[in-house]
Protein backbone atom coordinates (compact mmCIF):
# COMPACT_ATOMS: atom_id res chain seq x y z
CA UNK A 1 0.00 0.00 0.00
CA UNK A 2 2.69 1.99 0.75
CA UNK A 3 4.46 1.62 -2.94
CA UNK A 4 1.47 2.35 -4.10
CA UNK A 5 0.68 5.82 -2.33
CA UNK A 6 4.54 6.67 -2.97
CA UNK A 7 3.49 6.41 -7.02
CA UNK A 8 0.64 8.49 -6.26
CA UNK A 9 1.90 11.22 -4.32
CA UNK A 10 3.11 13.37 -7.27
CA UNK A 11 -0.31 13.13 -9.14
CA UNK A 12 -2.18 13.43 -5.75
CA UNK A 13 -0.06 16.64 -5.02
CA UNK A 14 -0.41 18.65 -8.75
CA UNK A 15 -4.04 17.88 -8.40
CA UNK A 16 -5.14 19.72 -5.21
CA UNK A 17 -2.42 22.52 -6.10
CA UNK A 18 -4.54 22.64 -9.26
CA UNK A 19 -7.99 22.58 -7.62
CA UNK A 20 -6.65 24.77 -5.13
CA UNK A 21 -5.90 27.82 -7.83
CA UNK A 22 -9.21 27.18 -9.41
CA UNK A 23 -10.56 27.96 -5.88
CA UNK A 24 -8.49 30.51 -5.12
CA UNK A 25 -8.97 32.49 -8.92
CA UNK A 26 -11.66 33.60 -10.56
CA UNK A 27 -11.96 33.63 -14.35
CA UNK A 28 -12.32 37.79 -14.50
CA UNK A 29 -8.89 37.76 -12.47
CA UNK A 30 -7.16 35.68 -14.55
CA UNK A 31 -8.67 37.85 -17.84
CA UNK A 32 -7.09 41.24 -15.60
CA UNK A 33 -4.15 39.31 -15.59
CA UNK A 34 -3.75 38.36 -19.31
CA UNK A 35 -4.97 41.63 -19.85
CA UNK A 36 -2.28 43.10 -17.45
CA UNK A 37 0.71 41.61 -19.58
CA UNK A 38 -0.43 42.63 -22.74
CA UNK A 39 -2.28 39.82 -23.98
CA UNK A 40 -5.23 40.15 -25.77
CA UNK A 41 -7.03 36.89 -27.34
CA UNK A 42 -7.74 37.41 -31.07
CA UNK A 43 -11.39 36.61 -30.97
CA UNK A 44 -11.63 35.21 -34.46
CA UNK A 45 -10.79 31.05 -33.72
CA UNK A 46 -12.16 30.86 -37.43
CA UNK A 47 -9.57 32.80 -39.16
CA UNK A 48 -6.64 31.83 -36.72
CA UNK A 49 -5.53 29.18 -39.38
CA UNK A 50 -5.58 26.59 -35.78
CA UNK A 51 -8.09 24.02 -37.43
CA UNK A 52 -5.65 23.78 -40.26
CA UNK A 53 -2.76 23.28 -38.68
CA UNK A 54 -4.57 20.63 -36.00
CA UNK A 55 -6.16 18.89 -39.32
CA UNK A 56 -2.11 18.86 -40.57
CA UNK A 57 -1.18 17.39 -37.06
CA UNK A 58 -3.57 14.37 -37.50
CA UNK A 59 -2.73 13.54 -41.05
CA UNK A 60 0.99 13.26 -40.07
CA UNK A 61 0.08 11.01 -37.10
CA UNK A 62 -2.35 9.37 -39.13
CA UNK A 63 1.11 8.80 -42.09
CA UNK A 64 3.51 7.57 -38.84
CA UNK A 65 0.95 5.50 -37.20
CA UNK A 66 0.06 3.82 -40.97
CA UNK A 67 4.17 3.28 -41.14
CA UNK A 68 4.20 1.87 -37.44
CA UNK A 69 1.13 -0.37 -38.22
CA UNK A 70 2.84 -1.61 -41.17
CA UNK A 71 6.26 -2.34 -39.55
CA UNK A 72 4.31 -4.38 -36.79
CA UNK A 73 2.92 -6.25 -38.76
CA UNK A 74 5.87 -7.39 -41.25
CA UNK A 75 7.37 -8.04 -37.29
CA UNK A 76 4.59 -10.22 -36.24
CA UNK A 77 4.57 -12.10 -39.71
CA UNK A 78 8.21 -12.64 -39.05
CA UNK A 79 7.39 -13.86 -35.81
CA UNK A 80 4.48 -16.48 -36.89
CA UNK A 81 6.32 -17.54 -39.48
CA UNK A 82 9.60 -18.40 -37.43
CA UNK A 83 7.33 -20.29 -35.24
CA UNK A 84 6.37 -22.65 -38.09
CA UNK A 85 9.18 -25.09 -36.07
CA UNK A 86 6.62 -26.06 -33.17
CA UNK A 87 7.15 -22.98 -30.88
CA UNK A 88 3.39 -22.30 -29.54
CA UNK A 89 4.96 -19.06 -27.35
CA UNK A 90 6.05 -17.69 -30.60
CA UNK A 91 3.26 -18.33 -32.46
CA UNK A 92 0.95 -17.13 -29.60
CA UNK A 93 3.21 -13.63 -29.95
CA UNK A 94 2.84 -13.64 -33.72
CA UNK A 95 -0.78 -13.63 -33.48
CA UNK A 96 -0.98 -11.42 -30.71
CA UNK A 97 1.19 -9.06 -32.79
CA UNK A 98 -0.85 -9.20 -35.49
CA UNK A 99 -4.37 -8.74 -33.61
CA UNK A 100 -2.37 -5.33 -31.79
CA UNK A 101 -1.30 -4.31 -35.25
CA UNK A 102 -5.11 -4.59 -36.38
CA UNK A 103 -6.14 -2.93 -33.12
CA UNK A 104 -3.84 -0.07 -34.20
CA UNK A 105 -5.22 0.46 -37.36
CA UNK A 106 -8.69 0.71 -36.06
CA UNK A 107 -7.55 3.18 -33.22
CA UNK A 108 -5.50 5.15 -36.29
CA UNK A 109 -8.70 5.34 -38.84
CA UNK A 110 -10.65 6.28 -35.74
CA UNK A 111 -8.27 9.36 -34.68
CA UNK A 112 -9.57 11.26 -37.74
CA UNK A 113 -13.50 11.02 -36.06
CA UNK A 114 -12.18 11.94 -33.23
CA UNK A 115 -10.51 15.17 -34.06
CA UNK A 116 -13.18 16.14 -35.72
CA UNK A 117 -15.41 15.34 -32.76
CA UNK A 118 -13.03 17.72 -30.64
CA UNK A 119 -12.86 20.51 -33.64
CA UNK A 120 -16.88 20.78 -33.04
CA UNK A 121 -16.34 22.08 -29.72
CA UNK A 122 -15.06 25.67 -31.42
CA UNK A 123 -17.37 25.82 -33.46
Amino acid sequence: MKKTLKKFLPFLTMTAIFAFALILFSPEEAAAAWKKSGITPQGDLKNSKIYTDLANIVYFVTAVGGFWVIGCLIFAGMKLSAAQGGNPQARTQGFVGILMAGLGIFIIVKATTIAGWFAGFGS
